[in-house]
């Protein structure tokens, strides 16, 4: 199990006896404390460690504790800081805040309660911060994936459309293979489809794949990725190393590793009728990432549109036969 840090407090005084009790009150309340003595020491430890709140007293040797404030805030403007000085200047203080200073307390610290609420309510409001740009991320997110959505179901639609327009099977299944491709932006594509005996897979339309090799590739039912699809009848998705149980799988489809690209593997069967005609695989994203549900739900959609088209076409051409 991970253990979460406790908060990491950095404090600033030139007197080794306030550094002393302050560093005691704060780790006894379970804060990991780091000291400094001069503004320099401190930027110093700031460079090198990662601090949730600063502790700084105002005059401090050499650099103020005013700049330390000032520099802080221009490397890390979510880092906290609060100043703690014995001059009581209201002047003083709004300059603190000005520079970005959360709060100012007063030296000498009389009630140790006034230190634990400045602190208490520092790093309450950090976790709320926090969590306010976590959630802002996340619907950031869920608008891109809403946005991917109704362009995806866009494209659908109009790739349905074109598909359903046409008889011809052969533009079916390059329509099939070549808007999966675009859409998904992957590097590779091919349809494969069985012969009238079910035993052996043939490759029917490729993209990104040597046209050659399409000509020659053949694979038995049971072999490969499409195989393993067409037998289950379900999609698969792989999304960067290939599981070691379908290793072999994988080597038996593309032992020359022409076939499929990286990152992600997508594979789909295309069921016609009540059989599974043939199996459509697509691999390779150009922006490095891997397939989503939603993409995985957007190719099984083509292939079942395309296979309504398919078994029209099939239709058409018995009855032009037939009335022959």
């Amino acid at each position: 199990m991970t253990q979460t840090l406790s908060p990491h407090i950095l404090v600033v005084d030139d007197s080794e006896a306030i550094l002393n009790m302050l560093s005691r009150l704060l780790e006894g309340k379970g804060f990991r404390i780091s000291c400094a003595t001069s503004g320099e020491e401190a930027l110093k430890l700031f460079h090198d460690e990662t601090f949730d709140l600063v502790l700084t007293d105002i005059i401090l040797p050499g650099m103020s504790g005013l700049i330390l404030l000032k520099l802080i805030k221009e490397i890390n403007p979510e880092t906290d800081v609060v100043i703690i000085s014995g001059n009581a200047s209201t002047f003083t203080a709004i300059k603190a805040l000005r520079l970005g200073a959360y709060d100012y307390i007063v030296k000498p610290i009389d009630d140790d309660a006034i230190l634990f609420n400045v602190v208490d309510r520092t790093l309450e409001k950090q976790a709320l911060s926090q969590e306010n740009r976590r959630l802002i991320s996340d619907l950031s997110t869920k608008n891109r994936e809403l946005e991917a959505a109704v362009e995806m179901m866009k494209t659908v639609n109009r790739v349905c459309a074109l598909i359903a327009s046409t008889l011809e099977i052969g533009d079916i299944l390059r329509m099939l293979v070549e808007s999966a491709v675009e859409q998904l932006k992957a590097k590779k594509g091919y349809l494969l489809l069985l012969d009238k005996g079910g035993t052996t897979f043939g490759m029917k339309v490729c993209v990104g794949i040597d046209h050659n090799l399409a000509k020659r590739f053949v694979l038995r039912h049971d072999q490969g990725i499409s195989g393993l699809v067409a037998s289950n009848d379900k999609p698969l998705r792989i999304d960067t190393d290939v599981p070691a149980a379908l290793t072999h799988r994988l080597l038996e489809e593309d032992f020359s590793g022409d076939l499929f690209s990286t990152p992600g593997i997508l594979s789909i069967p295309l069921r016609v009728k009540d059989r599974v005609a043939g199996v459509v695989n697509v691999s390779g994203r150009h922006d490095g990432t891997t397939f989503t549900d939603a993409e995985v739900e957007f190719m099984t959609t083509l292939a079942t549109h395309a296979a309504i088209a398919l078994d029209n076409a099939g239709l058409i051409y018995k009855l032009k036969r037939n009335g022959n």
